[in-house]
C-alpha cells in the first residue's frame, strides 16, 4: 500500500480550528449573492477578526480551498465604480456533477472507505463517501465491512508524518537515538509496517524509516517548503503473498495473474491461476468479492481465511 502526496482538509492535514475557519469560509463564500471583501470577510469568518497575521492566514485558507479542487472566483459587484475586488464561490463550481455508477463501482468505492482503521485517514474516506452520496451515488454499506481488506495506521506518529506529507513540510524526529529530519515523499505499508520515504536533508540523500521506531515526531517550518520529484528511488521490495485460486471468468483476479496447473480436476469453466498480491488479506477480499466466480485452492491457510470471511458474510445476511 502506498499513500501517494496530495492535500486536503480532512485525513489530519489541518488542527481542528483551521479546518473549522476553512470550512466557515467555504460557507461564506457560497451562500453569498454578491463578491464579498476581504476585510468583509474578516469580520464575517470566525477566527479571522482577531488574528494579527490575518493576510497571510486568509492566502493560506484560500490555497487549501483550491487545493480541494474549489474554484474561487474574484471580481466587483460593480466594475466601474472602483471598489476593491472581492471574493465568492459560485455553487455550480463547487458542487459535484451528476453521477453514476454501476453496482460493481459502489462496491469498490465503498471498500475503498473501509479499508483504513486509522481514524487520521478514516475521516478523510469516509467524507469521500458522503459527496458521493450527496451526488447520487450510495454505495451498499451493508456488504463492505465483511469484504474490505484492512490497512491499520497504529503507530503513534503516523499522523504527524501524514500531516508533513500531505502538506510538503519537513518533520523532524528521533530514530534509534539520533535526530532525524526528512522530507517526506510518501508513506508504503510493508508487511503490515508503514514507512515513510523521502529527502533526508542532513545526508543529502534519500532515506526510508520505519515508523514503528520513531519517536517525538514534529512538522517544523513552512507548509510547501519541497517539491516532490516526478521519479526517486524505492525501497526494497517486499515479496508477494501468493494464492492459488480457481477463476471462471472473473478479470479482477486474471488480470496480472498466470495460469498453473492443477493436479485435480477443477469444475467445469474454472482455470487455475497463481495470484499475488502485497497482502493475504487482499487475496482473501478479492475472492469474496468475486462470490461464485473464484474459489480458493491452496494454501490452506488463505484458503481458510476465505472460508472464514464467506460465513461472516453469509451470518451477516440473515
Amino acid at each position: 500500500m502506498v499513500l501517494p502526496v496530495g492535500f486536503g482538509l480532512r485525513g489530519g492535514t489541518m488542527a481542528k480550528a483551521t479546518s473549522e475557519r476553512v470550512m466557515n469560509l467555504l460557507i461564506a463564500l457560497l451562500t453569498t449573492r454578491r463578491y464579498l471583501s476581504k476585510q468583509e470577510l474578516r469580520e464575517m469568518v470566525a477566527g479571522y477578526r482577531e488574528s494579527k497575521s490575518f493576510d497571510r492566514t486568509f492566502e493560506r485558507d484560500k490555497a487549501a480551498l483550491r487545493d480541494l479542487g474549489i474554484e474561487i472566483a474574484t471580481g466587483a459587484n460593480d466594475p466601474d465604480s472602483g471598489e476593491e475586488y472581492g471574493y465568492r464561490v459560485f455553487r455550480s463550481k463547487a458542487e459535484l456533477p451528476k453521477v453514476s455508477f454501476t453496482r460493481d463501482e459502489l462496491i469498490a468505492l465503498g471498500l475503498a472507505g473501509h479499508v483504513w482503521q486509522s481514524s487520521v485517514v478514516a475521516e478523510s474516506t469516509m467524507w469521500a463517501l458522503q459527496r458521493l452520496k450527496a451526488a447520487g451515488a450510495e454505495p451498499d454499506t451493508g456488504r463492505l465491512s465483511s469484504l474490505a481488506a484492512k490497512i491499520p495506521a497504529e503507530e503513534p506518529d503516523f499522523a504527524t508524518v501524514h500531516r508533513a506529507l500531505f502538506a510538503r513540510q519537513e518533520v523532524v524526529f528521533h530514530y534509534e537515538g539520533a535526530r532525524r529530519r526528512l522530507h517526506p515523499w510518501r508513506l508504503v505499508q510493508r508487511r503490515g509496517l508503514w514507512l515513510v520515504h523521502g529527502f533526508d536533508p542532513d545526508r543529502n540523500a534519500e532515506r526510508s524509516f520505519k515508523l514503528v521506531r520513531m519517536s517525538e515526531a514534529r512538522l517544523m517550518g513552512p507548509e510547501r517548503a519541497y517539491e516532490v520529484p516526478s521519479e526517486f528511488g524505492d525501497i526494497d521490495p517486499e515479496p508477494l503473498v501468493s494464492a492459488v485460486v480457481a477463476v471462471r471468468n472473473w478479470p479482477g483476479l486474471t488480470a496480472g495473474a498466470s495460469p498453473v496447473q492443477w493436479s485435480c480436476p477443477l469444475p467445469e469453466g474454472y482455470v487455475a491461476y497463481e495470484v499475488s498480491r502485497p497482502y493475504q488479506d487482499l487475496i482473501v477480499a478479492d475472492v469474496c468479492v468475486a462470490g461464485p466466480e473464484a474459489f480458493v485452492l491452496a494454501p490452506e491457510g488463505i484458503r481458510q481465511a476465505t472460508v472464514d470471511r464467506l460465513t461472516r458474510i453469509a451470518e451477516g445476511a440473515r
